[in-house]
């Protein structure tokens, strides 16, 4: 059928030709028969017995409802010849170019709850399917969920569950739940069709009405690619695996070259690698730079043929125009990565910089040396001293990864890291990534063992299916955290601006992330305390948490915000209360979970009670992960000159962590006492809280 379409020049196919191929699959679907006459339609509607649904039948019209060709509930002959006539009419009056071939009949189906089902695809990530309620409730809600096809069961049924509407499903007021299980079935059998049939472009399923058991598509379309939009497929690339292995050596170099570092810029790059311990060189043409940096007592060279050794990893700091140029030199001398910090690209919009850039795309392309940017910072391994910055921290290795089309973000990431217990293992800030993107950096960063945490900020990704598949293989080893440049209209403008990105819808994006087993956050702090816990804490097997909290209003607080990120703080089992009631305090105070448990616990008299409290809730069945807040209000101006108070509570702290079996989480709130919280939050992490 797709290709008797495709032969015959058209990009649509009929109802019943989409309703046959849903039907060739094993969907059920309310078949139709066509009808070019008034008493034909009679004719067909006595044999398929009344009531019964009359649609217009065009080759010309996709939504039939929009230029009323559609009667419903038609009882009678005598009905069925009156809409077939206001079909037609209505058909003149408000398409006159469309072609009228009569109409489609089918049986009116018994009422259930209404749903829609779809294939979409974008340009970036592919075929996803769509499902939503149906009906009214389309434009009401506009209730939808997505997944990036193929997907199993199992992933079908979390789509379902995020409907709004998914209680109408279970059986709201009273009605009989539908059969959740044939609309996942569906999903999943669109989604085998949209990876089996890349010539699908779109598949619209309006309604599906589901019952309480089974399901039935009541109205189908199918929407065919042109032939242009087939010839774009992507290719796996046969120089990929070279060049991550040349990614590779370029975070783990024998020798660097720094080439075009000037005195106006304070010698930034070189400054950067001032520890780096391995070679070191600079690449300067310039007579007048060259006494600064021999001064610094680097070896200078004229050219990179000059170097007497094989150079790993080059950083690149020269105006944009003499940017390819250098490339070449840098191919001929065979430097297996290199990174251009030099901007003016494709993100300036000018024809120069466009141009510029795709010579510079070309060119690598036909080489397997890894190209990072332009317009970035490049690569960070502090183990070795190899630095994006200057200042930044070198000589200890982490577990810790982070990737950024941001210069700054990157930076900013590397050096607040530190404060806040967390080391680094790899950093990249990859710029324009014009040959390599975010996926090669996870591919890199996820098959190093000692990675324990992947962070990420970008703003757009060309190739959106390997991105995906690359993030969902990385996100199963270890968890990954995405900061999302570009996320508002607004943003999505200043990410063309400032790295050249390709904009990606809002909602694709999230199902992207959602489905990959990643993790979204909206800033850089949020970046940084995600991090933070995934690097030290350990994996939490369930959503339930046990709070312990110092006030009534700061329990009520941490309630909102851990609920509010789907997590359940459920009450406590009855032997834990049944504990609980024997020593806790409940004058201005309460042991229901959230437990608001300042007079009892009294951290400057301490009768054992902290500890009581938390090995409760470590045996509690229904605890999964334990929460604890020291609101250093309380005691903030006491351990400012007893700091002894302090350490002696972390390490009972420290000591219970190392014992219990849940995953436990210290929160410390400032409670306008800044400096202690500093200090105190210092000596947690130093106990690894």
């Amino acid at each position: 059928m797709i290709a008797e379409a495709e032969r015959a020049g058209r990009l649509e196919l009929s109802e019943l030709e989409s309703k046959q191929i849903l039907q060739s699959i094993g969907v059920a679907v309310a078949m139709p028969q066509s009808a070019s006459t008034p008493e034909q339609a009679a004719t067909v509607a006595t044999q398929i017995g009344f009531p019964v649904a009359m649609k217009v039948l065009s080759p010309d019209i996709t939504h039939k409802s929009d230029v009323g060709g559609v009667a419903l509930n038609l009882k009678s002959q005598a009905e069925v010849a009156q809409a077939f006539a206001d079909i037609r009419s209505n058909l003149a009056k408000n398409r006159s170019d469309a072609r009228f071939e009569g109409v489609t009949v089918q049986p009116m189906a018994p009422p259930g709850v209404e749903m829609l089902a779809g294939i979409i695809r974008d340009q970036r990530f592919g075929a996803l399917i769509v499902a939503g309620m149906g009906g009214t409730l389309v434009e009401i809600l506009n209730d939808t969920a997505m997944r990036l096809a193929p997907f199993d069961a199992a992933d079908a049924r979390a789509m379902i569950a995020e409907l709004k509407g998914v209680s109408i499903l279970h059986g709201a007021r009273g009605a009989p739940p539908a059969d959740i299980d044939s609309l996942a079935s569906l999903l999943v059998k669109l989604s085998q069709m949209a990876e089996r049939y890349p010539e699908i472009r779109e598949m619209d399923l309006n309604p599906v009405v589901v019952y309480r058991e089974g399901l039935m598509v009541l109205d189908a379309r199918v929407a065919l690619k042109a032939q242009s939009e087939c010839a774009g497929d992507e290719a796996a690339g046969a120089r990929r695996q070279p060049r991550l292995e040349n990614l590779k050596r370029g975070f783990d170099p024998q020798a660097v070259a720094v080439i075009g570092d000037k005195r106006v810029g304070g010698y930034l790059w070189l400054r950067a690698q001032a520890h780096l311990a391995r070679k070191l060189y600079s690449v300067q043409i310039d007579p007048n730079e060259i006494p600064g940096i021999e001064a610094m007592g680097i070896a200078n060279r004229k050219s990179l043929a000059e170097i007497p050794e094989a150079i790993d990893y080059a950083v690149v700091a020269v105006p944009r125009p003499i940017a390819p140029r250098i490339l070449k030199d840098c191919i001929a001398k065979g430097v297996r990565c290199v990174s251009f910090f030099t901007s003016g690209f494709a993100e300036t919009g000018e024809e120069l910089g466009v141009t510029l850039q795709t010579e510079l795309k070309s060119m690598a392309e036909t080489s397997d040396i890894a190209l990072v940017g332009p317009n970035c910072m490049g690569l960070y391994n502090p183990a070795i001293g190899l630095c994006s910055f200057p200042d930044q921290n070198v000589g200890e290795g982490g577990d810790v990864c982070f990737i950024s089309q941001s210069g700054t973000h990157a930076i900013n990431f590397t050096m607040q890291a530190a404060a806040r217990g967390i080391k680094i293992n790899k950093a990249a800030s990859i710029g324009n990534a014009i040959i390599l993107e975010a996926a090669d950096f996870i591919d890199v960063m996820a098959d190093d063992l000692s990675t324990r945490a992947i962070g990420m900020y970008v703003e757009g990704v060309r190739e959106g299916r390997r991105f995906f598949e690359s993030l969902k293989r990385a996100a199963k080893r270890v968890p990954v955290v995405i900061w999302k440049g570009g996320a508002t209209d607004a943003g999505a403008r200043a990410t063309f601006s400032h790295t050249g990105a390709l904009a990606t819808p809002s909602s694709v994006w999230r199902t992207v992330v959602r489905q990959s087993g990643a993790v979204e956050v909206e800033n850089l702090d949020a970046m940084l305390d995600a991090i933070e816990l995934f690097a030290r804490g350990r994996k939490v097997q369930g959503k339930r948490v046990g709070l312990v909290a110092m006030t009534g209003g700061q329990s009520v607080g941490i309630t909102d915000a851990f609920a509010g990120g789907g997590l359940e703080v459920p009450a406590l089992s009855t032997s834990s209360y049944e504990k609980l009631k024997k020593f806790f305090n409940i004058v201005g105070g309460s042991y229901r979970n959230p437990l608001d448990a300042g007079g009892t616990i009294a951290l400057d008299s301490e009768q054992g009670n902290l500890g009581r409290i938390l090995d409760i809730l470590d045996r509690d069945p229904v605890i999964d992960a334990i929460v604890l807040e020291i609101a250093t209000g309380l005691r903030g101006a006491r351990w400012a000159s007893h700091e002894d108070e302090l350490i002696t509570l972390l390490d009972k702290l420290q000591e219970f962590d190392r014992s219990a079996h849940k995953p436990f989480v210290v929160i410390l709130h400032p409670a306008h006492i800044e400096i202690i919280v500093a200090r105190a939050k210092e000596l947690a992490r130093a106990r690894k809280l």
